[in-house]
């Protein structure tokens, strides 16, 4: 810092922030600083010091974001909601956490709502399988053609074909009378000891894993408004 002002008397500390907090009111002081090294410094390191304190003593009155919560949903004293109710009329980052947080409670009770709609439909086997008491269906590629499985008026069509090597690749389809909002569905195919394949139902709802090992398998199919059709059991030879 340069020891001297160049242009005295030195501005003093309470015309420097008078100008930090408007500076066209002051072209005087302006100009001084322009020209005056040490007392333009001088404002440079007030200006840091009012800006940490601004930063330290932000919203230092309001309510903490667990406080405003409870007043949100009404669970605070009657004589302090009143308090918080007057402070956040008067405050603009309140009134904005109040909103974000009753937006947030609404995003959350509609997540619960449709949790609490979403069902589990077990598929049963309408055709394409001759020995229907067995406990697990077989699946072959080669002569007993496609499967069809039914769920609540859902079809869901499997057909297996040759994969490269010991392996198959199964082709599927599913067919509903809201056929658009099963667009986007994930399929999951699960298997013991192998990793679980997923794949989407695009928008003619059709699916495709490409590269299965023989052995038993469940398929769960599940749709954007969450409802889950599950084909348990379902066996594939090689």
């Amino acid at each position: 810092m340069t020891t001297n002002c160049v242009f005295p008397p030195e501005l003093e500390d309470k015309q420097l922030l008078a100008h930090l907090d408007n500076p066209e009111a002051s072209p005087e002081i302006t100009r001084h600083l322009e020209q005056c090294p040490h007392c333009r410094e001088k404002a440079q390191s007030l200006d840091r010091l009012q800006k940490r304190l601004t930063a330290r003593l932000y919203r230092v009155s309001c309510p903490s974001s667990m406080e405003l919560g409870e007043y949100h949903l009404r669970m605070l004293p009657a004589p302090q909601m009143l308090v918080v109710a007057q402070h956040v009329r008067g405050c603009p980052h309140c009134t904005r956490e109040v909103a974000e947080l009753e937006d947030f409670l609404e995003v959350l009770a509609t997540e619960d709502s449709l949790a609490t709609t979403a069902k589990v439909l077990i598929a049963r086997l309408t055709g394409g399988q001759t020995e229907v008491a067995k406990p697990a269906v077989a699946l072959r590629g080669e002569a007993q053609g496609p499967l069809i499985f039914e769920a609540d008026g859902i079809v869901i069509t499997l057909d297996v074909q040759s994969g490269p090597k010991e392996a198959v690749s199964i082709q599927g389809q599913v067919a509903a009378d809201d056929q658009d909002q099963w667009t986007g569905a994930i399929i999951k195919m699960l298997q013991v000891d192998r990793s679980e394949l997923t794949a989407s139902l695009d928008d003619l709802g059709a699916f495709d894993f490409p590269e299965v090992r023989p052995g038993s398998l469940e398929l769960r199919i599940t749709s954007p408004y969450g409802i889950e059709v599950r084909i348990p059991n379902v066996d594939i030879a090689g």
